[in-house]
């Protein structure tokens, strides 16, 4: 029988008291002992599911579109598994010996329709820069082609391009300005949607991520939803469409 260890919706402070705990956001939740981890669920058509770590369940139930947040975990080799919250013998997905190196801070996100949902499994970065807004992007939608995420219009400044689903891209960093954010399929102009205009601050760390599919026939909307990385990492905001 699996243990049960949850691991709330929020980021857990177990580093805090060892060498080197204060208010910096990065030595908080993580130092040579332990890693921080956050599961993102991306599977559009998936269920809520549980996490297990080691047979021990850390997550209870997460839901589509939500970030667990960061927990700071004792750094080791484990074995993670994904199922349903409701049936944890229905096996989704499953990652052997997974290295949680201290200091590293991992997002898994659960990306790809349930029959054929995997795990994307990415560094994160919470390092801040003065006067700049710190942006990465993740491709979650399986049926779309390689995309460009854009400014303005299909045409419009390129700020990634040719991402592949599923690929999370590196970090770069933009003005702290408004965006309007426009996803086209890589290399044209004609957008596959664009949205209204977002603030990215300065002293932030974002994740943005397309999700969902490019049928109209289903139940599942493309949408472009922005995740905080910064502190709890749980906070996020769906991108409102428009049409250009």
């Amino acid at each position: 029988m699996r243990r049960v260890l949850y691991v709330s919706m929020c980021i857990v402070f177990l580093a805090c008291g060892l060498p080197g705990c204060d208010d910096d956001d990065e030595i908080t939740l993580v130092n040579n002992y332990f890693t921080g981890l956050r599961v993102i669920h991306a599977g559009f058509d998936t269920p809520p599911v549980a996490v297990f770590l080691n047979d021990a369940r850390a997550i209870e139930s997460l839901e589509y579109g939500e970030s667990s947040g960061y927990a700071s975990i004792l750094s080791d080799v484990y074995d993670i598994e994904i199922t349903p919250a409701e049936d944890e013998t229905a096996l989704l997905i499953s990652v052997e010996n997974l290295v949680l190196m201290p200091l590293d801070i991992i997002t898994i996100f659960v990306v790809g329709e349930q029959a054929d949902i995997q795990p994307l499994i990415a560094e994160d970065s919470r390092h801040l820069l003065d006067d700049r807004a710190r942006v990465r992007f993740v491709h979650a939608v399986p049926d779309a082609p390689a995309i460009d995420l854009k400014v303005d219009a299909g045409d419009g400044t390129q700020v990634f391009s040719r991402v592949t689903f599923p690929e999370a891209t590196g970090y770069v960093d933009l003005a702290p300005d408004s965006y309007v954010f426009v996803v086209t399929a890589a290399d044209d102009t004609v957008p596959l949607a664009a949205f209204e205009a977002i603030v990215l601050e300065s002293e932030r760390v974002y994740t943005i991520i397309a999700v969902g599919t490019l049928d109209g026939g289903d139940a599942h909307d493309f949408t472009v939803r922005v995740f905080t990385d910064n502190e709890e990492g749980i906070q996020s905001v769906d991108l409102v469409p428009v049409d250009l």
